[in-house]
């Protein structure tokens, strides 16, 4: 008991906040960390079983993945011959009227589910048509910023780990639908139909910070939902409970103590791993530390990478610091210096980097639930 007491401080440093809440979890991670290490190793490998379903998948829907069709009232394939014979129908046309590929309009008759409901992390290239960079764009993060959040948690600076991962949550697993009627009314005059519609939605977010797909009818998107004053302090709790379950851990500790300068080998390793995960349709969360000062770290979003002339790769991070137009146009970055090493545009000279420990379990959370969603949409076995 004397080892936890002593350890919690540690934890507490690791963080931008020195509440009850941190310290609360601190012990029950503490208490937890032999369970949650087998728990790891699980995750691990079934991160790795999925991604080499994804690259499997890449394989065997290229081809596939090419066809079109223009489809008849019935919602039934015209035969290409038909086809040929409309000489007004732009090619262009064609394509966007059906096309095989992930979460595509096309039903399952006509394009296989292999196709419309992928293996592994191909299921998160949703539409079909969205870039990481794109993902990118101000609409699709949170109304409010790290040093802001709207909780009932008290804090100095902020929730960064948790706001980082509750915004990709939101982009992996919510699906906007503003045309969408929910089954209650938010702007009714009768309290009774505001309070059901305002249940109605918490439940929607409960089932995305655990990793469930979900529709989300009446909003168009992560920003207009998050900036609502009904659910802006209900966002807020789950970012900081998020973060409490995440940063108090013996990995965020290990990640807060890495603040001498590696190698550029490592970093390249890690940016490496950080690549293969943005290709994989993710915007992987990462941890990383001041150079030479222990405990003052912090844990953003990778939103893309660009790839430099003389070959070297940056990262372009959505900071929640900062504003989220410094995103997509790579304002916030980081680039490893043949002399200096690992530097990040808005801090400097960096130690210890790593993907966050949460990133495994949850990505492959989420791809079994999207995989489920997809196949119930689109009546797959």
């Amino acid at each position: 008991m004397k080892f936890i007491f002593f350890i919690i401080p540690l934890f507490v440093l690791t963080s931008c906040e020195q509440t009850g809440l941190g310290v609360t979890s601190a012990i029950k991670n503490v208490a937890l960390s032999p369970i949650t290490a087998v728990g790891n190793i699980f995750s691990d490998k079934e991160y790795k079983k999925n991604k080499e379903a994804t690259k499997k998948q890449s394989e065997e829907s290229e081809e596939e993945g090419l066809k079109q069709f223009c489809l008849d009232q019935n919602n039934k394939p015209l035969p290409m011959n038909e086809v040929d014979q409309l000489l007004g129908l732009k090619k262009n046309i064609r394509q966007s009227a059906c096309k095989c590929v992930s979460w595509g309009n096309c039903p399952a008759e006509i394009c296989s589910c292999n196709i419309l409901c992928p293996e592994g992390f191909a299921i998160f290239k949703h539409p079909a048509e969205m870039t990481s960079k794109n993902l990118s764009q101000e609409k699709n993060g949170l109304a409010f910023r790290n040093d802001s959040i709207p909780s009932k948690h008290q804090q100095t600076q902020g929730y960064c780990w948790g706001h980082a991962r509750m915004t990709s949550q939101f982009n992996r697993l919510a699906f906007f639908k503003p045309k969408n009627k929910p089954p209650f009314n938010l702007n009714s005059s009768n309290l009774n139909e505001q309070n059901k519609a305002i249940e109605f939605y918490k439940v929607l977010i409960d089932k995305v910070s655990k990793n469930e797909a979900v529709d989300i009818p009446g909003f168009p998107d992560l920003m207009s939902l998050s900036e609502h004053p009904a659910f802006q302090s209900y966002i807020g709790d789950k970012v900081a409970k998020s973060w409490a379950d995440n940063a108090m851990s013996w990995q965020a500790l290990s990640s807060g103590l890495g603040s001498a300068k590696l190698s550029n080998e490592k970093y390249r390793k890690a940016f490496s791993d950080i690549r293969e995960r943005i290709d994989m349709n993710m915007q992987p969360t990462i941890v990383f530390t001041s150079r030479d000062s222990k405990f003052f770290t912090h844990a953003v979003l990778v939103s893309h990478y660009e790839e430099l002339q003389d070959g070297s790769v940056k990262l372009c991070l959505r900071d929640n610091n900062n504003s989220e137009l410094n995103a997509s146009d790579c304002t916030d970055s980081m680039t490893i210096d043949p002399e200096k090493g690992l530097i990040y545009s808005d801090w400097g000279e960096i130690g210890s980097i790593t993907v966050a420990h949460n990133e495994n379990s949850d990505a492959n959370a989420q791809a079994s639930s999207l995989k489920e969603k997809c196949k119930k949409e689109n009546k797959c076995p």
